[in-house]
């Protein structure tokens, strides 16, 4: 139980890391949103899952944590995701059109143009950059992530075959001994048997010398 309850933490705490990580780089497009709402899921079914098993042990201690986790991780993450989520689609049709006009580089023509017009569009291409490196920023910090975990994993995996290849040195090690005490007991058990061999056969021939000692002395009476 203890090992399927470590897992489990280790999958909630990973799913509450990345989701601050969003939050925290700005980040905050709605596909960004969308994949916090999936996380801070997870991370529910996460902390449910744990409190199922420490119901089942009967730690108290354990379930009260559970509880405290979906009451002050979870719950303020998701209030302040939803908060974002709305935010966003509340502007979202008029960033869809802002984006659509910085990646067509089309424009509408204008048969009249003031320089109200071009710090409108300056500011809008300015704003568009930030959002993309927002973005970018929250990738690379996913990436990083990832990379930081696969190398973890990586890691673990690496002591596991030394582990492993160590009690292979010494399972080896064992069966050359067990190999030579073998070999041992059989020359020994070889050496017995010649020695009771040859003791039968000078038991015989003692046998046969007092028979023929005996015969001699009858014939003599």
């Amino acid at each position: 139980m203890s090992s399927d309850y470590s897992t489990y933490e280790q999958e909630y705490d990973k799913c509450l890391s990345r989701v601050r990580s969003f939050l925290s780089s700005n980040a905050r497009s709605l596909t960004t949103l969308r994949e916090c709402e999936r996380l801070l899921t997870e991370a529910r079914r996460f902390a449910d899952n744990m409190e199922q098993l420490a119901s089942e042990s009967g730690d108290a201690f354990k379930i009260k944590e559970s509880k405290r986790r979906v009451e002050q991780d979870i719950m303020p993450l998701l209030h302040e995701v939803d908060r974002a989520v709305k935010e966003r689609e509340m502007g979202s049709l008029q960033q869809q059109q802002q984006r659509n006009e910085l990646f067509s580089g089309y424009r509408a023509p204008s048969l009249v143009r003031d320089d109200n017009d071009d710090d409108d569009d300056l500011e809008m291409l300015i704003r568009n950059s930030e959002d993309l490196l927002r973005e970018s920023q929250a990738l690379c910090s996913e990436s990083e992530q990832t990379g930081s975990e696969t190398l973890t994993i990586m890691g673990r995996q690496r002591d596991q075959l030394y582990n492993a290849s160590s009690h292979l040195v010494g399972a080896r090690a064992y069966l050359t001994e067990a190999k030579d005490v073998l070999q041992q007991m059989t020359r020994k058990a070889l050496k017995n048997k010649r020695f009771l061999q040859g003791i039968i056969a000078i038991l015989v021939f003692a046998n046969i010398v007092a028979f023929m000692a005996i015969v001699m002395k009858k014939r003599k009476k």
